[in-house]
């Protein structure tokens, strides 16, 4: 069962009687839709290997039905950590599918991480495979099962799927996104399946479908993976999953890296003798700053970059910046954002209040294509949902656009502001 802390987090009453329209607005009725459309479509490829959209959501089903037999209920969290991406994406849609809420764990955590995070996401069972059970190994009482275990699935295929499934809801938990704080796994983003949804529509209107593939280079569930996956998914699309592989059959993709590695992904391609030509590049993560911007046009000018400001691993874009091929490109200073659709950025001061333009402070969003609650102390509750600190520094300018200057005050004094106001902090939020 989830902690008690995650337990109180879920909106009590937002279940309601389920309904065939509402389907296709939970992030596994969107893949079943596109599954029934083009079952033999390849969904991941993955160096040699391959999975299709039928074959991905049959598979997911079975499992579906062990973790109902398993006495996973709703809202349970379930942990993600699988060697592979297609063996992650098995995993997710079942979880979904029997009505838990996907804890995604990156692939090289070591045991002692593994170990907070279970007890933050307060996660009995866990999806993984032999290259990733060890990290385990400290929660012996917790259920895990092995995916690349034939005899797993031998077993799963002579049962029938539970008639039950789905039990997903669109206003109900996706996702508990952990993240790291001061070098340690103690806080996370819950984010439910319309926002997620949302947001990803809200990227389509705005840069179009995802096209005939998209490529990542990271192992399962990481950021940029998560935003790419899904995105891909909505518009029957391919995931290239290339782990490690940063440059080849990216023509004609769309590529999509957390902002975090990109400068050493342009490094890569400068000394190609004839670098790729992607169709866009979408980064996710930290701001990019004007002096990557810049490179960016240097090496790929025919290529379309798509910067998200998605701070503290929370996936979804806080903010987004543009800069289109053959577009003037920014010349030096901090990263100036324009909210993404749907959301609310303000910059805040040591107690809450919200600050006037010019006046610097903590950058805060709160919008219903975000997380809407917080597990640990990055948020604040008021009026219209939870109020997210991102941890960056900045100052809103008179055009309504907020400037990124740096990572916002952690010292000694800050923190003795917060405590001093804890009393008052609610109200000052609102």
């Amino acid at each position: 069962m989830p902690s008690a802390e995650l337990r109180d987090s879920v909106r009590p009453g937002t279940r309601g009687q389920d309904h065939p329209a509402e389907s296709v607005r939970t992030l596994d009725g969107l893949f079943s839709r596109a599954a029934r459309r083009h079952p033999g479509a390849v969904v991941v490829r993955e160096g040699p290997y391959t999975l299709s959209y039928g074959k991905a959501d049959t598979l997911s089903a079975q499992l579906a039905t062990a973790l109902l037999s398993a006495d996973v209920q709703l809202g349970d969290p379930v942990v993600v950590h699988c060697a592979d991406h297609r063996q992650a994406l098995v995993a997710q849609l079942a979880v979904m599918k029997a009505g838990g809420v996907c804890v995604p764990v990156p692939r090289e955590l070591s045991a002692g991480q593994t170990c907070r995070i279970a007890v933050v996401s307060g996660a009995e069972t866990v999806l993984c495979s032999r290259a990733t059970r060890e990290a385990w190994d400290h929660a012996g009482y917790r259920r895990r099962l092995l995916l690349d275990d034939p005899e797993l699935w031998k077993r799963l295929g002579a049962r029938s799927v539970d008639r039950a499934l789905p039990r997903s809801a669109p206003a109900e938990l996706a996702y508990l996104l952990t993240a790291q704080e001061a070098g340690d796994w103690n806080s996370g983003h819950l984010v439910d399946h319309r926002a997620w949804h949302l947001a990803m529509t809200a990227r389509s209107e705005q840069i179009g479908p995802a096209g005939r593939a998209v490529a990542v280079a990271e192992h399962p569930v990481g950021p940029a993976t998560l935003s790419a996956m899904w995105w891909a998914f909505g518009s029957g699309s391919t995931l290239l999953a290339r782990p490690g592989g940063l440059v080849a059959s990216l023509d004609g993709v769309v590529a999509v890296y957390e902002s975090a590695e990109y400068t050493h992904v342009l490094d890569t391609l400068a000394r190609e003798p004839r670098p790729p030509r992607p169709r866009m590049v979408v980064l996710v993560g930290a701001p990019c700053a004007p002096e990557v911007v810049a490179r960016h046009v240097e090496i790929l000018p025919e290529t379309a970059l798509r910067a998200e400001f998605a701070p503290g691993g929370s996936v979804l874009p806080w903010a987004v910046s543009m800069y289109r091929a053959g577009q003037d490109t920014p010349s030096g200073g901090s990263p100036v954002v324009g909210a993404a659709p749907g959301v609310r950025l303000s910059v805040r001061g040591v107690l809450g209040e919200n600050l006037r333009a010019g006046q610097a402070g903590e950058v805060c969003a709160r919008g219903r294509t975000l997380p809407f609650d917080v597990i640990g102390d990055h948020s604040a509750p008021g009026r219209g949902g939870t109020l997210l600190r991102s941890g960056f520094a900045g100052r809103r300018n008179p055009d309504g656009g907020v400037e990124l200057t740096g990572l916002a005050r952690g010292d000694d004094e800050a923190a003795a502001h917060r405590a001093a106001a804890s009393s008052s902090r609610r109200a000052a939020w609102s």
